[in-house]
């Protein structure tokens, strides 16, 4: 692939510079589906931050995900929240259906779809229903994902208006297993109470992808705020198998 696409992606990448709260454990997701293939992926995140909400919290996710085809797989998460001088306790548990739609062999880049309901642990804590894009573009030795995220709140407490999210990345091989490159999250938060880039959520950083043998690969990535309000510091573990 020539220089023209090249740079026409990491344009589309740069243009909404307006990185996420990126301390959930959360990633620039891809958008193929392989027929039969089950995964199970655990995530930690921590991070550093002067708002006492977002300081020293520990989140961890577990993913459960097998494709039933090559099209449609099924995800199950379930998440655990631990605050600062707090026990860690059970904050939810998310169902998703995920899609792929545009294949990389005919179109030349895979695209996809995911609709996800997440079930919110505890009181007045609203529920979440969500509707995500993804492109993943290989340009050579370059990889571009992009991540396109309309939330909305459900049951007790939620709040009206629907909330938009950007994320993301380009990687670059430097062998047949690892990958290195650069993470942008872009949260705008809730489109009816928009106040500024500065209240919203903007971080960025690098990222490292590698895979081991038997099914086995890791992500670590590590990000810093880029506005006022977004956590100052936050770094995401994955560790994945799959078979």
């Amino acid at each position: 692939m020539n220089i023209v696409r090249f740079l026409t992606c990491l344009g589309l990448i740069l243009c909404p510079l307006r990185p996420a709260l990126a301390n959930s454990g959360s990633a620039v997701g891809g958008a193929t589906v392989e027929d039969g293939k089950t995964a199970v992926e655990f995530r930690v995140a921590d991070g550093e931050d002067d708002k006492a909400s977002a300081d020293k919290r520990l989140r961890t996710r577990v993913h459960i995900d097998h494709a039933f085809n090559g099209l449609y797989a099924a995800r199950l998460v379930i998440f655990q929240d631990k605050r600062k001088g707090a026990n860690s306790e059970h904050d939810g548990i998310s169902l998703q259906n995920r899609f792929h739609f545009i294949k990389k062999e005919k179109y030349g880049f895979d695209g996809g779809m995911r609709l996800n309901y997440t079930y919110a642990d505890g009181d007045k804590k609203p529920d979440e229903v969500s509707l995500r894009f993804y492109q993943q573009i290989p340009v050579e030795k370059w990889e571009m994902r992009f991540n396109q995220i309309i939330e909305h709140e459900t049951g007790q407490d939620a709040d009206s208006g629907v909330f938009l999210e950007w994320r993301s990345q380009v990687t670059r091989a430097v062998n047949d297993n690892t990958r290195l490159g650069i993470d942008f999250f872009h949260d705008f938060g809730n489109m009816r109470q928009q106040n500024g880039y500065s209240a919203q959520h903007h971080a960025i950083g690098p990222v490292v992808k590698t895979k081991f043998g038997g099914g086995y690969s890791m992500e670590a990535a590590y990000r810093v705020g880029i506005s006022r309000d977004a956590p100052d510091q936050t770094a995401t573990l994955i560790l994945t198998k799959s078979w």
